[in-house]
């Protein structure tokens, strides 16, 4: 029975080399590890030096199914965090962004406050919750910006001055990122700077659709000061 038993493992070592899930390569690798024990158990001498093995095997693969398992649990998300999921950051699974929100700073300001100043250098990215903001450029109105939408992503990417400014039109909720946070994360997790990008895209699609001409001034502006520096 023993033998039989440990010819059953070698053909479960072998299957766990097929499947392609690291989950179940290391629940099978489990398995396989522990039908051997007996066979190593029950030789005229025992080999515990073989089980002390198998047994550490079994540990390491044992803690590693655990954490596979843990990431992935299904991610439950309170009603403000789904709606940011579902307006703004929908290209993200939502773990990778509830890391990102962890690292967010939840702020409040009244209607007249200005959150960006034109000409301003930012290290911070914001996002407005509740609330509604205007831009201005060079005193004049360009666009209006609501909840769900970032602010000063352009400048935060480029690392080019503000370019216009952006005054709360009524008492606002929003959620500040700076640079620093985000970049410490980056470096944990490197994926996720380039979902970033993409949120930020979507993000800056979605109002040049609402405000062709502002935006596209913008991009161009931005276009053109990339073709002089280099």
């Amino acid at each position: 029975m023993t033998t039989g038993l440990f010819f059953a493992a070698n053909l479960l070592f072998c299957l766990a080399y097929v499947v392609r899930d690291m989950a179940c390569l290391r629940a099978i690798t489990i398995i396989a590890a522990f039908c051997t024990l007996p066979y190593f158990y029950f030789q005229a001498t025992p080999l515990y030096s073989a089980m002390g093995w198998q047994g550490m095997f079994i540990a390491i693969n044992a803690f590693n199914l655990t954490v596979l398992l843990l990431q992935r649990r299904p991610v439950l998300l309170d009603q403000r965090q789904s709606w940011l999921h579902q307006h703004t950051f929908r290209m993200l699974p939502p773990r990778e962004m509830l890391k990102i929100l962890h690292l967010s700073i939840s702020q409040h300001c009244e209607a007249g406050e200005t959150l960006v100043q034109q000409g301003e250098q930012l290290d911070r990215l914001i996002l407005i919750l509740d609330g509604a903001a205007q831009v201005h450029a060079d005193g004049v109105h360009r666009a209006s910006l609501q909840p769900g939408d970032l602010v000063g992503e352009m400048s935060f990417v480029t690392g080019d001055p503000a370019s216009a400014d952006v005054i709360a039109s009524e008492p606002l909720d929003y959620l500040i990122w700076y640079r620093r946070d985000l970049e410490t994360l980056y470096e944990r997790s490197p994926g996720l700077k380039d979902a970033m990008q993409n949120v930020i895209g979507a993000d800056m699609a979605q109002k040049l659709t609402r405000y062709p001409p502002f935006y596209s001034d913008i991009e161009d502006t931005r276009w053109k000061s990339g073709r002089r520096e280099k």
